[in-house]
């Protein structure tokens, strides 16, 4: 063991914690990988009420595509934002669009948002480019065809944290037009809510995070910006600091007011718990359709 760098962890020992493609043998979680992306291509193909690469701000990278519920279910639904991971520095929306395969059909919008990858960009123009999707995406709910006053934010790994920043972000000085509240509930998945832990592993080169950086960006030195609910998932089979960091993150924001929970999904690591999120019996997806008020 060398020297503490974070908590009881060296160097070595917290880059262990949060390199989750190290956690998983390569075969299997490529086998994950081309599972998703067939589900992807074959729910693009059959998806008849979407619309693709809509620009929400001036960075090619800026896009995202709006998946519509059957027209019987499409009276002013609510809209599901899912935010990807990848740790800031890879990934892009299209395999992605599988989350929506029970969402869509119970009635739900669906908002599936790329975004410029580290190092091109700074985390802080990242979060900020996601701050303008959730504002592009509330102020065109009425000409796009959801309910603006139910929006749900979603994402997983760093897409968790960037939902945990849309629910910590102060709108109004975002956009004088812009309310108080436009998120409605926040469903992170796996995310990490304390940057200075990352910061110091191998994960932060792309990133580029200093200390000033990494604590700005941290949600849990945060508190939300409204009252809206909170759900914090996390894989039964993640690290331990993945638990703690979901287990922080409600502790900070939880108060009679807010309502911070979290949702352990046994047997899941970093990588399966998000299937979860399609599956008709899985606690996760109950939890999204009880944020979204649909059954």
């Amino acid at each position: 063991m060398g020297d503490a760098v974070y908590r009881d962890y060296d160097s070595d020992a917290l880059y262990a914690q949060y390199n989750n493609r190290a956690m998983t043998p390569a075969d299997v979680l490529a086998d994950i990988k081309a599972k998703e992306a067939v589900r992807a291509d074959s729910f693009r193909a059959a998806a008849t009420r979407a619309q693709f690469d809509i620009a929400y701000g001036p960075h090619p990278r800026e896009r995202l595509d709006l998946f519509m519920p059957p027209e019987s279910k499409s009276e002013n639904p609510p809209l599901f934002v899912y935010i990807h991971g990848g740790y800031w520095q890879w990934n892009d929306k299209t395999p992605f669009c599988f989350l929506a395969e029970q969402l869509v059909p119970a009635g739900a919008a669906f908002a599936n948002i790329e975004y410029a990858l580290c190092p091109n960009v700074s985390l802080t123009e990242l979060t900020d480019q996601i701050r303008r999707a959730v504002a592009y995406l509330w102020r065109e709910a009425a000409r796009l065809g959801y309910d603006r006053d139910r929006i749900v934010v979603s994402g997983h790994s760093a897409g968790g944290h960037l939902t945990a920043m849309m629910m910590a972000t102060d709108w109004p000085s975002f956009g004088n037009d812009l309310p108080a509240q436009i998120v409605s509930a926040g469903l992170p998945l796996s995310g990490i809510y304390d940057l200075e832990a990352v910061r110091l592993t191998p994960l932060n080169d792309a990133v580029g995070m200093d200390v000033a950086e990494a604590r700005a960006l941290s949600p849990v030195f945060m508190t939300p910006s409204s009252p809206a609910p909170m759900i914090v998932v996390y894989g039964g089979d993640e690290s331990d600091e993945f638990h703690r960091q979901a287990k922080d993150l409600a502790d900070a924001w939880r108060t009679p007011d807010c309502a911070a929970d979290v949702l352990c999904a046994p047997g899941r690591d970093h990588f399966t718990v998000l299937n979860a999120l399609t599956e008709p019996d899985h606690d996760v997806l109950k939890a999204a359709y009880r944020l979204l008020g649909i059954s």
